[in-house]
């Protein structure tokens, strides 16, 4: 345990030395200060502490549709904008040069010189270095748990599941980029390359959602209805598209995750409270079931469980060549 806590305390400098975690942070707070800012009144929505006022009676205080449209943002733009896409680009910019700073001559012997083993220390680097996109996670939960009762009266502590939700997203991309550090001792080819697999599963999403799309509800990429014969050869690109989204992970679905698990006051979910909201509106005709559906194709268990399998392969991976490497 004190070797743990000195590896981790370790980490945290590292980190604190970084300009790049103040600049991240920073930026944080600017975020959920502007979220703080947004309020309702008896006319509709306020923005910066009341500067402006928008006059949407849906959106009164008080109001369901405060409620949805306060957790939407944070969902829809806080955290799959910010904490799951710039904070993570800028975590892994910033961690890349953790392994390979490491195991340059002289940085790791001292390390290896305690008596701990180089599978604890790899684990105890990793986990430090989790703790970048973790302070930042945890600090916009507080904020915005705070925040919801200020600004719709209800305490929600759903929100909090928006942590483990980025750390999750943060930590597939690192075992990538700790993989390749070990390998190429690279900074700058750990961060391009990684980004490249988070394309390629980003890719791999769309491709599957698409073909699934096609192949078992028999509507084409621009809406149109499939004969029998096209359908069926969707059918064949689905089961060649659902491999490479099977074997990558899935930062994308792990991210719409906070849909199901985030309720609203009336206890239901946020995806299916925004699903209802748009129906009712009319603004989008043809809804259905397939929006549904989407929501809940893949379970929680599933779509986690397959991207730490992939997670914890690289890391076995990195791992080894971690411990076979000569310092």
């Amino acid at each position: 345990m004190r070797i743990f806590l000195t590896i981790i305390t370790d980490s945290v400098r590292l980190l604190r030395a970084r300009a790049l975690f103040w600049i991240s942070l920073g930026i944080s707070a600017l975020v959920a200060l502007l979220y703080l800012s947004i309020g309702f009144d008896e006319q509709g929505m306020t923005l910066l502490f009341g500067a402006f006022n928008l006059d949407i009676p849906f959106l009164t205080k008080g109001s369901e549709g405060a409620e949805l449209v306060y957790l939407g943002i944070f969902r829809n733009f806080i955290v799959a904008w910010w904490l799951t896409w710039i904070a993570i680009v800028i975590a892994l910019v910033s961690c890349a040069p953790i392994f390979p700073e490491f195991m340059s001559e002289g940085s790791a012997g001292v390390a290896l010189s305690k008596p701990v083993s180089r599978v604890k220390l790899f684990a105890y680097k990793y986990i430090g270095a989790l703790l970048f996109i973790a302070v930042q996670a945890v600090l916009f939960a507080v904020i915005v748990f705070f925040a919801i009762r200020w600004r719709v009266g209800s305490w929600n502590p759903t929100v909090f599941w928006s942590v483990p939700v980025v750390v999750l997203v943060f930590s597939y991309l690192f075992a990538v980029l700790v993989l390749l550090g070990i390998k190429t001792r690279s900074v700058m080819a750990s961060i391009l390359i990684t980004l490249l697999v988070w394309f390629a599963c980003f890719i791999a999403q769309i491709g599957e959602s698409m073909t699934y799309s096609a192949s078992k509800r028999g509507v084409g990429l621009t809406g149109e209805e499939l004969s029998a014969e096209d359908q069926e050869k969707w059918q064949a690109a689905h089961r060649w598209a659902r491999l490479p989204y099977v074997l990558l992970p899935k930062p994308g679905e792990t991210t719409a995750l906070l849909d199901r698990w985030i309720v609203l006051g009336d206890g239901e979910n946020l995806g299916a409270s925004t699903f209802d909201a748009v129906k009712e509106g009319g603004r989008i005709e043809g809804l259905d079931d397939t929006v549904e559906d989407d929501l809940e194709r893949h379970s929680a268990a599933w779509i986690i469980g397959s991207s730490l399998a992939f997670e914890g392969l690289v890391l076995a991976l990195a791992c080894w060549m971690f411990s076979r490497r000569d310092f």
